[in-house]
């Protein structure tokens, strides 16, 4: 008589020496969308190193199939060009696009699995758009035919994406899986379709030798490149008002940057991951700047990119004196920030007060504006080394941020506005030498009318 030696059922089998197995975890979201992209970015010299090279012919100049046309919106050329994908696949790249939305998981994206699969099978895809530049700063690339030039997708980065992915699934299949790239269910809608193509290394070298089409954009400034971003991101899957501002002040955003104030990019985020809070992000330094400028706290991000849109001067328009908004808000970043961290390390709600929350940032530039529009750089340089001064005070709430929290609370009606009001009088009422401490009950009390 035979003697089983299977487990039984709902019993795990162990290890020698009586260890269970190690189940090995199934990647986050963030997790998969970061490997999908470096997937992509890695997969033409994978499939060089994997007998594709033939496939993969090193990219010549650009030739289009038509006159260019001008733009006379940009002052720009727009041509139309039709290559391989395994030409494409080279000559642009999902990372160092200029801007553009974040990733996602696009296998289990009902849309973008749609046309993953579609793809696959043979649909023919519309045209993306890409920007010819030039590697320096704002510099036109004036003719396809210039060397140093460099490809930026301007509309189809999600496209690019499907089409990465469609190549991956139809040449490694069901390791994809394993590869942590896609689901077991997402694997589950492409698998026949996938299937039905046969050798998936004859599939491969079909797949890439696909004509693909799209526009070249070039002799185009960043202002020009900016209007295209926008423009025809517009209709797609909805942008972030956050995301919306970065692109539309790349400019501000880089010169910021370039002054040493730690910047978290809303356009570099991968879905899931959460905000660093110790920096201080795009779209918040956006409308920090628009209210040291205006000297107006209620500045909010939807009436921002209204207006960016709407109004008649171009996309880099005069933000004012960019120099004393770089001073201010690297003295916030660079001087009073990190007061502020060392003051409250232990306290992560009020830790990171001038990173972290928009409100408070935005109602102490506001305040910072008013005092170097009503006086001069001088006044307002002396007005924030008397708060640099309060944040390093032996005190266990030098900012006096619990009464802050209080005071917040004693705000019932129109909260938004009459919180970025109470940022915004009580740091001007410190500036101005009403108080010598920040008196946010005081404030708070004048603005509600309980006194």
């Amino acid at each position: 008589m035979s003697t089983s030696t299977a487990p039984a059922k709902g019993v795990k089998e162990a290890m020698p020496g009586g260890r269970r197995p190690k189940v090995k975890p199934s990647p986050t979201k963030t997790d998969r969308a970061e490997k999908v992209r470096q997937a992509i970015i890695d997969l033409p010299q994978r499939l060089r190193d994997n007998g594709f090279a033939s496939s993969l012919p090193t990219p010549d100049p650009i030739d289009t199939i038509s006159g260019p046309m001008l733009d006379s919106k940009t002052g720009g050329w727009i041509g139309h060009v039709e290559e391989p994908l395994g030409i494409l696949i080279q000559r642009v790249s999902v990372a160092e696009n200029f801007s553009q939305r974040p990733p996602f998981d696009h296998a289990t994206d009902p849309i973008y699995r749609r046309l993953i699969k579609d793809f696959i099978c043979g649909a023919a895809m519309p045209e993306s758009k890409i920007a010819a530049l030039r590697p320096e700063a704002n510099r036109k690339v004036q003719s396809l035919d210039e060397t140093e030039v460099y490809y930026s997708i301007i509309d189809g980065l999600q496209r690019q994406y499907c089409y990465g992915l469609a190549v991956l699934l139809v040449w490694r299949g069901e390791q994809n899986v394993a590869d942590g790239l896609v689901t077991q269910e997402a694997w589950g809608v492409f698998s026949e379709a996938v299937g039905d193509l046969g050798d998936a290394t004859s599939a491969t070298a079909d797949l890439l030798a696909r004509t693909m089409r799209y526009e070249v954009f070039y002799d185009i400034d960043l202002e020009g490149l900016l209007h295209y971003m926008v423009t025809f991101n517009t209709a797609q899957r909805r942008m972030s008002l956050d995301v919306q501002l970065e692109i539309m002040r790349t400019p501000l955003v880089s010169a910021l940057e370039s002054a040493g104030i730690p910047i978290y990019h809303d356009i570099k985020k991968m879905p899931g991951a959460p905000r660093p809070k110790d920096k201080f992000a795009a779209s918040d330094l956006i409308l920090a700047t628009q209210a040291f400028v205006r000297n107006n706290p209620q500045v909010t991000a939807g009436g921002e990119a209204e207006r960016v849109l709407n109004e008649n001067q171009p996309f880099l328009d005069n933000v004012g004196e960019i120099s004393d908004v770089e001073d201010t808000l690297k003295r916030i970043a660079l001087e009073i920030h990190p007061e502020a961290m060392r003051a409250y390390a232990d306290d992560p709600t009020r830790r990171y007060m001038f990173s972290y929350s928009e409100t408070f940032l935005v109602g102490l530039v506001a305040a910072c504006g008013y005092v170097r529009n009503r006086n001069n750089m001088k006044m307002l340089d002396g007005a924030l080394d008397k708060l640099v001064d309060l944040a390093k005070r032996p005190h266990e709430d030098p900012l006096n941020l619990g009464e802050y929290f209080d005071a917040l609370s004693s705000i019932t009606s129109s909260r938004g506005k009459a919180m970025r009001r109470l940022v915004y009088d009580t740091f001007l009422r410190f500036f101005n030498g009403a108080t010598i401490e920040l008196e946010w009950k005081d404030t708070a009390a004048q603005i509600t009318g309980r006194l």
